[in-house]
């Protein structure tokens, strides 16, 4: 068998990562006979790191740990490519407390995740997906940073609410819900100039996301019609009229009927771009940063998973 690596963050899943990450060298290694390296990780640049310090060394390389570890590692593979099409396919483990990429393959937890990818592997079931990629003006030095996202960008009250589930994740998997009520119930909704697949036009919007895959949070349906390779992006953009309606929306995510709501704006897009002069705070796949005015288009079949 290849030369493998498993990168991994090691605080995902609550400090249950290392535990698994012995786990599935086990598996591995019963399986293919082969040995497996761990490398862990030491920060979210680290992840960077890892990915392009083992390119070269392993042929295969997996990635262990939450939505934000997988779109650092994809970071620091595009990175190390030039945003250039990844042609070495690679394999994801879930260990975090959101892991909603993988919930479009139906990977709920660790162990089933770690069963499909050694079928993946056994059988060379390997899938094209698509890669979001943004720009956006830094606040301090003003140069453009080119950025890759997986799973979702999202502005307005989202990324207020992510930044408090951070700070709640010894809740558990009800911290993005509980984090989510606090926050809507005492925003105000958003007014931005946007150009979307070339159309310039006023935005009233109570949050903007734009998905590469259905969930996110979790298990948040967000995006219903949306697949990780049909190279395109979905928008979704409610604005209600009343924090009280806002309230009862959210519960609809969970289950993707928010979209029936004709206040919620949501259809297929290619590109958007956001004409605003201001740092805004940016949720990039559970990861969040400042930047101005963010320049979104979607690159088809741009890295490759195994998954059965």
């Amino acid at each position: 068998m290849q030369k493998t690596v498993l990168v991994y963050n090691p605080n995902s899943g609550r400090g249950k990562a290392s535990e698994r990450a012995i786990d599935f060298q086990e598996h591995w290694e019963r399986k293919f006979g082969s040995g497996m390296v761990l490398r862990e990780t030491l920060s979210k640049a680290d992840i960077r790191t890892a990915m392009q310090e083992t390119y070269e060394d392993f042929e295969f390389q997996v990635v262990m740990g939450g939505d934000g570890t997988l779109s650092e590692a994809l970071q620091g593979l595009s990175e190390l490519h030039k945003f250039q099409p990844l042609g070495k396919p690679i394999g994801v483990l879930p260990a975090g407390s959101g892991n909603s990429f993988l919930r479009d393959f139906g990977i709920k937890d660790y162990a089933t995740g770690r069963d499909r990818l050694i079928s993946a592997v056994l059988s060379e079931k390997v899938r094209n997906i698509d890669m979001g990629m943004i720009s956006y003006l830094h606040p301090e030095s003003k140069e453009r940073t080119r950025r890759v996202f997986c799973n979702i960008f999202g502005i307005g009250v989202i990324p207020y609410i992510a930044e408090l589930a951070m700070k709640m994740r010894f809740m558990g998997s009800l911290n993005y819900t509980v984090a989510a009520l606090v926050k809507l119930f005492k925003h105000k909704y958003y007014t931005m100039d946007v150009v979307i697949d070339g159309v310039r036009e006023t935005l009233d919007f109570d949050f903007l996301s734009v998905c590469n895959s259905k969930y996110t949070g979790g298990a948040m349906l967000m995006a219903t019609d949306v697949e990780v390779d049909d190279g395109k992006m979905y928008l979704v953009a409610p604005h209600m009229k009343s924090k009280m309606q806002i309230l009862k929306l959210f519960p609809k995510i969970f289950k993707g009927t928010h979209l029936q709501n004709k206040n919620v704006r949501h259809h297929f897009i290619n590109n958007l771009e956001v004409k605003v002069d201001d740092p805004l705070l940016l949720l990039i796949d559970g990861e969040l940063e400042k930047g101005i005015k963010p320049i979104l288009t979607i690159e088809p079949a741009f890295w490759k998973l195994y998954v059965s």
